[in-house]
């Protein structure tokens, strides 16, 4: 790449979002600019959420401010990122400071008096052109405003003031100074008339959906706050077409040359995206929905290998350029590993950025600071790789607290990988978070760098292994070689003393009880590794290694008759036994996470019930065959059963307040659909409530006391089915 094409504008952002300059290569939102810019220019106050990495402030910036523009209103981006001062203060500030304020009305100045918000959007005068023009105020990230340690006090001025202007109400103090200095002449009938005028603004909060529900906090001051809100989706395939196409074909100074797509190579990059490649035969059931982030990863790595490879212009893109689907895979591959490369700088980047806002930084944030940054990437594709991937190599969704406990870690780093690194995405359920990979198109490159990873450890302990076995064999071989030095001596001996032939005799005996010593202790050896084995559920492992002793009779005999006397048969049989209760868990649990990822939520929980009863079992039988009863030697280590325990009374509890969650929202619904007399929809509800019935009565008993009613869940559905077909004729 040559220096000055280093300079130039890409196509494609990548992660970053557009900018204002980039709009003639923002493409693939046009129905979404033209319904949201209509609603800010209709509307006073207006709500934008999405999930992260769907494109919100690209198309705010990118998007909505051009046509705001063309119909003379003014976009100003505002953030409330700044905790070392209070909130309006710096959302002043940034409003002194724009470049768009032609100048201020000083009509009814009140000098030495507070100004609020709602008077200084009264006084601003904005230019476009040189003509007057209405202001937008884009909060972008609004959510900032709560999760930031801003103080209680600043942060209720603030969303007072801010609803004094979205509400077009006058603030009461300010009405009361006015009206007493009214009334005794101070001010004009003009005047008044000036300040009885509302301020001419339109009001943008842009948030993401996971935070949406903070927003509640802000209806008491605007009861209609979520009234007109509008959520940006992911691109459909048409949509993501367009976005992929257009830019590449758009005239101007740019690092490279106008391209083309050839229109097999983008319905390839299409399928990838939206999720087909993974499962070809059955594309029915992939959505069609692609997020604008992996999109703009995939194209920017064309466009790189475009500007490297200096193509001319109008250079149609085919599948062998960018190496087809493993070449795309890549593109997802590359950006995840360089994500985890990158992340520890992002981390001290966030809570850098932190410190010089006044935010409080936590002990253990400064702490993890200090390690290094190979600890710190490890940890992190660790925790991606073992915990938010199932064994049937799906996305698993995790609560927070476990993988802050897990793996000893802070809110602000599970979020650096949703904010800073994009791999992970953050949704709110109930009254937590939890955290998932951000889309299936990593999980091919992620479940290839955890098979490599677990590989190479487990490379590194057959290595470690095979080492400390090499190290036992040259002490043994040192040992021989030793006591075959002497045993020459002694021969040397013989041969000119008569006498010592005797001596040479027992040594020849010492000799040989070595050697069957040896053959005990390889026999006896071979078999703790079988129970070492079963001790960390091993069983595969173990079975080899039973199977093997078994067809060697004489290592049998040896442990049969040597103390302590083993009798591999009987043992293989017990082993076998706890085999298969180990697999009866393990069932169990594996199914109960694939039901909880299909929304099954009443099998799932009857399935980690089933994994609870089964575990119960198979410590019972650890119980009734221990290793060595008088040592209290367990043939499975006791923590790793309890640790299993608690794993799956965590995911019982999760399933649990999932169904309660489900189960109120269905049959909030049914009420209403009752209340309205709409008994079709009733019965489509009461038929979901009844299909999230928990069978096991401590469940039915905690959906019985969330809900708050004086029967049992089941009989309370039945009778309302009951009533609801009745009500259908049925």
């Amino acid at each position: 790449m040559t220096t000055s094409a280093s300079q130039l504008p890409r196509r494609y952002p990548g992660l970053r979002p557009f900018e204002r300059s980039q709009s003639a290569v923002f493409h693939g939102r046009q129905d979404d600019i033209t319904r949201l810019t209509n609603l800010i220019l209709r509307e006073r106050l207006v709500v934008l959420f999405a999930k992260s990495g769907m494109g919100k402030t690209s198309l705010l910036q990118a998007g909505c401010a051009p046509e705001m523009e063309r119909q003379d209103f003014v976009p100003v981006f505002l953030r409330t990122e700044r905790s070392d001062r209070p909130i309006l203060t710096g959302i002043s500030e940034m409003l002194d400071k724009n470049p768009q304020v032609g100048g201020h009305d000083n009509i009814g100045l009140r000098p030495g008096a507070p100004q609020t918000l709602w008077e200084k959007m009264k006084r601003l005068e904005f230019d476009l052109n040189g003509l007057p023009a209405t202001p937008v105020l884009v909060l972008d990230q609004f959510e900032e405003a709560f999760t930031l340690s801003h103080s209680d006090a600043s942060r209720n001025q603030f969303f007072q003031e801010l609803a004094d202007l979205a509400n077009e109400t006058m603030p009461e103090s300010l009405r009361a100074t006015l009206l007493e200095q009214f009334e005794y002449g101070n001010i004009d009938v003009q005047t008044m008339q000036w300040w009885e005028q509302q301020p001419n603004v339109r009001i943008v909060l842009s948030i993401r959906s996971d935070f949406l529900h903070m927003i509640d906090r802000v209806s008491k001051n605007i009861p209609g706050i979520l009234r007109n809100r509008y959520e940006l989706a992911p691109l459909d395939r048409d949509k993501a077409r367009t976005a992929i196409v257009n830019p590449a074909q758009e005239t101007g100074y740019y690092a490279s040359q106008p391209f083309q797509f050839a229109p097999e190579a983008l319905e390839e990059m299409l399928d990838f995206l939206s999720g087909h490649e993974h499962d070809p035969e059955n594309p029915a059931d992939k959505k069609d929905e692609i997020e604008a982030v992996n999109l703009q990863i995939i194209c920017q790595d064309v466009e790189e290998r475009i500007i490297d490879y200096h193509k001319e212009a109008n250079f149609q893109v085919d599948s062998a350029f960018y190496q087809g689907k493993e070449g795309l895979r890549n593109s997802i591959r590359n950006f995840y590993q360089n994500q985890l490369q990158q992340f520890p700088k992002a981390l001290a980047d966030r809570l850098g950025q932190k410190k010089q806002l006044g935010v409080h930084i936590s002990g253990l944030d400064e702490h993890l600071l200090t390690l290094p940054h190979e600890h710190l990437r490890d940890t992190a594709r660790k925790l991606i790789e073992e915990s938010l991937i199932t064994p049937g190599n799906r996305r698993n969704s995790v609560v927070d607290d476990t993988l802050i406990n897990e793996y000893h870690i802070t809110p602000d780093f599970l979020d650096t990988l949703v904010d800073k690194s994009r791999l992970l995405r953050k949704e709110p359920r109930l009254d937590d978070f939890y955290y998932e990979i951000s889309h299936d198109t990593l999980l091919p490159a992620i479940i290839e760098s955890r098979n490599a990873r677990r590989d190479k450890e487990q490379s590194d302990r057959e290595k470690a292994e095979y080492l400390k076995q090499l190290a036992e064999e040259a002490r043994r071989r040192e040992a021989v070689e030793a006591e075959l030095k002497a045993t020459r001596r002694q021969r040397k001996l013989a041969r000119t003393v008569a006498a010592t032939s005797f001596l040479s005799l027992l040594v020849s005996l010492g000799f040989a009880m070595w050697f069957i010593n040896e053959y005990v202790e390889n026999a006896r050896s071979q078999l703790q590794q079988a129970e070492f084995y079963v001790r960390n559920e091993l069983y595969d492992a173990a079975d080899t290694t039973y199977r093997d002793l078994i067809v060697h009779p004489r290592r049998r005999w040896v442990l049969e008759n040597t103390r302590p006397h083993k009798d591999v048969y009987q043992e293989y049989e017990i082993v076998k036994k706890f085999h298969q209760a180990f697999q009866v868990v393990d069932n169990n649990f594996s199914f109960a996470d694939s039901l909880m990822l299909n929304n099954q939520y009443a099998l799932a929980l009857n399935h980690y019930r089933l994994a609870e009863d089964s575990l119960k079992a198979y410590q019972t039988l650890n119980n009734q065959f221990p290793l060595d009863s008088l040592q209290q030697e367990w043939r499975v280590k006791p923590e790793r059963i309890q640790d299993k325990a608690e794993l799956i009374s965590t995911r019982i509890v999760n399933a649990n307040q999932t169904l309660i969650r489900e189960f109120k929202l269905s049959q909030r619904e049914y009420e209403s659909f009752a209340e309205a007399r709409v008994w079709g929809q009733a019965l489509r509800n009461l038929r979901r409530m009844k299909q999230l019935l928990p069978k096991h009565p401590s469940d039915e008993a905690d959906l019985q006391n969330a809900l708050k009613i004086n029967e049992l869940p089941s009989i309370y559905v039945q009778k309302e089915l009951a009533k609801c077909e009745a009500r259908l004729g049925y």
